[in-house]
């Protein structure tokens, strides 16, 4: 004892020290338990953890009848690896779900071994959390972290948020109240969007009648196989022949245990194949309409033209990711403890895909791509084409924007300017799920301005640029549908609202369109009385 005070004194290292778990005590429990809250327990293994271990932790979750969760410290499991199972049939016993850490690239979880050995014997009785980095956090004023927390529980099936502490106060409040804000901003909008503040809910486990997933597959091997004819047109003779011998393989694979690989292979050829299929009808529909003159047309006719064709495509295309969601819907997607393959492809195939496509459709020189020796022929042209500099322009805007779009996509992208996260949290607002900007600012409008192309008799360059972004449109709807993590609803709405997005900045478009040919025609009139 020194001054009345109880002191021990401990022979180990002082920064290990600082860092070594105590425990967790009775008494804090019930401490929380008094201010009515639900309370998520944290254990740490310890090396070679006993029963008498995981008997002590359990001995602390039934002094509480409010314990929502276990939240893992460290790198394993408490238990981990000897005496998991022994820690499994505990948590069974209370019906306590294990939290799993939503991953920093948003793919899977982060590494805690023994934490999906405890989930996939548990039923999968598991609860997503999301947590943001202090690092990451001090980079964010308050307002744009609470919406990061929103955004991440709507659209990824977060049921629980950790949230980190800012280190400094702003705003003028104290660091409290700074803390306390932007939690509270959080809750509050959750709760207008329709969820219930409490103990974490757990997924319920799906999966789906085989039979039901069987016809799913098979018609998702159609759709990849039409696809395929689209872009190599003289295998459409021996079609039917294809059909079954694909119909045949794949469910044969289904039947034989090869499931897993099957469907994120077939997932994978929907996604690449549907915006191919859809840009596909779009071309047919451009080639009949081709000879046609834009002093018949109008601008009036000419928006409602490209309104109609809009959501003619987006529908097609929301109906071919419907498959996705079909192949790849049970838990285990839901969860991502699989997930879908190949999303860096869906961005590139189908601009490939088109392409091919395209040069069979249009004669860049004269001609259409018929055969090799054809194809030979318009790869030497097309490195010698002649490209004036107005032209160029709107190419290498059209690229700018593209690369912009593309290069960003993914979890790990450029940073976002100002002027665009207060735009997305303008749609966040007023939509019930934010479309993506590829969609409604870049791929969307492209249909008008392709249109406009073509009744103008652009040169052919430009009119296939467009395609090209209205295919990355088409492919960021369908690509949606591969994060299983998002509820196919919002999943759905979202190509909806991007849509209705896309339509209003149509408008925007097509003002533009007209004042540019206006002042190109003024330009041109007196180029040649000059």
């Amino acid at each position: 004892h020194l001054n009345n005070e109880e002191l021990l004194e401990i022979n180990a290292n002082y920064e290990r020290f600082l860092n070594m778990p105590l425990g967790i005590f009775k008494t804090t429990v019930k401490k929380v338990e008094q201010t009515g809250l639900y309370i998520v327990l944290r254990p740490m293994n310890v090396p070679h953890a006993t029963r008498e271990d995981i008997d002590q932790f359990f001995s602390v979750v039934d002094s509480s009848g409010k314990i929502s969760a276990i939240l893992f410290q460290g790198k394993e499991a408490l238990g981990y690896p000897a005496q998991l199972e022994y820690l499994l049939g505990g948590l069974k016993e209370r019906h306590l779900p294990v939290v799993l850490i939503e991953a920093q690239n948003q793919l899977g979880f982060e590494r805690q071994d023994g934490t999906l050995t405890l989930s996939n014997k548990d039923g999968y009785n598991t609860v997503r959390l999301y947590a943001m980095s202090k690092d990451e956090l001090i980079k964010l004023d308050p307002k744009e972290a609470a919406s990061r927390f929103y955004v991440s529980t709507i659209e990824r099936n977060v049921r629980m948020n950790l949230f980190p502490s800012y280190k400094f106060a702003a705003n003028g409040e104290t660091l409290s109240e700074t803390n306390a804000r932007y939690i509270h901003d959080v809750t509050n909008r959750l709760e207008k969007h329709g969820f219930n503040i409490g103990k974490a809910s757990v997924m319920e486990p799906y999966f789906p009648s085989r039979i039901l997933r069987a016809a799913s597959i098979a018609g998702a091997a159609s759709l990849c196989v039409v696809a395929i004819l689209l872009i190599v047109p003289f295998l459409v003779k021996y079609a039917w022949p294809i059909e079954v011998i694909v119909f045949l393989f794949t469910q044969t694979l289904y039947w034989t245990g090869y499931e897993a690989i099957l469907r994120q292979a077939l997932a994978l050829g929907c996604a690449v194949g549907t915006p191919v299929i859809v840009m596909s009808l779009f071309m047919d529909y451009c080639v009949q309409k081709k000879q046609s003159a834009f002093k018949n047309i109008g601008w009036g006719h000419l928006f409602i033209e490209a309104v109609l064709l809009l959501w003619g495509c987006g529908i097609l295309s929301l109906i071919g990711a419907i498959y996705i969601s079909g192949i790849l819907s049970d838990i285990r997607f839901f969860l991502e403890m699989n997930i879908f393959r190949g999303v860096k492809l869906t961005f590139i195939l189908p601009l490939i895909c088109v392409s091919l496509i395209y040069i069979q459709r249009f004669p860049f020189f004269g001609k259409v791509v018929v055969t090799d020796k054809d194809f030979i022929g318009f790869v030497k042209k097309f490195c010698q084409i002649d490209i004036k500099l107005g032209v160029l322009a709107l190419i290498s805007l059209l690229g700018i924007i593209g690369f912009i779009f593309i290069g960003r996509s993914g979890n790990n992208g450029a940073p976002v300017p100002s002027f665009e996260i207060s735009l997305r949290r303008f749609l966040e607002d007023i939509m019930y799920a934010r479309p993506r900007e590829k969609e409604f600012l870049f791929g969307h409008p492209a249909i008008l301005a392709s249109l406009a192309a073509l009744y103008h008799r652009w040169p052919q360059i430009l009119h296939y640029f467009l395609v090209i972004a209205i295919t990355i449109g088409q492919g960021s709807m369908v690509e949606t549908f591969a994060h299983m993590r998002s509820p196919f609803i919002l999943s759905l709405i979202r190509g909806i609202d991007g849509l209705v997005a896309g339509t209003a900045v149509m408008i925007i478009v097509l003002a533009g369109l007209i004042i540019l040919t206006h002042i190109t025609e003024f330009f041109g009139e007196r180029y040649e009385k000059e």
